[in-house]
């Protein structure tokens, strides 16, 4: 079974540490906000992606629909970290993405959160 790789730094104040990706098939991922030195990290944010690579790279490039709260954390001086396990399939990796969402909530991940009950 896979497993979570490391929390890796993706981005701080000044820079996106976007060319250490190396995986480039699908993946499920968190991005996490914590210290500048892997102190306290919080998930905020469950993605899948069929390509690893490209989709954090993106976050790098423009934020992706997530740039502004982004923006606004790294300007507080958090660092945004992302870990992932790789997957089979982007069939995988979304089931495993949909299987956290109903078990975990994600301050981030709107659409698909889990429901409060009535």
């Amino acid at each position: 079974m896979a497993r979570w790789t490391n929390w890796r730094k993706l981005a701080d104040k000044n820079y996106w540490y976007d060319d250490e990706f190396d995986h480039e098939g699908p993946a499920c991922y968190e991005l996490g906000i914590g210290g500048p030195r892997y102190g306290n990290i919080q998930p905020y944010y469950v993605g899948e992606t069929g390509n690893e690579k490209k989709r954090l790279s993106a976050y790098a490039r423009h934020g992706s629909h997530l740039s502004d709260i982004i923006e606004d954390h790294l300007k507080r001086g958090f660092t945004l970290y992302y870990r992932a396990q790789a997957m089979p399939s982007k069939k995988a990796a979304e089931r495993m993405q949909n299987n956290l969402l109903d078990h975990h909530e994600y301050d981030w991940n709107i659409q698909l959160n889990i429901k409060e009950e009535d």
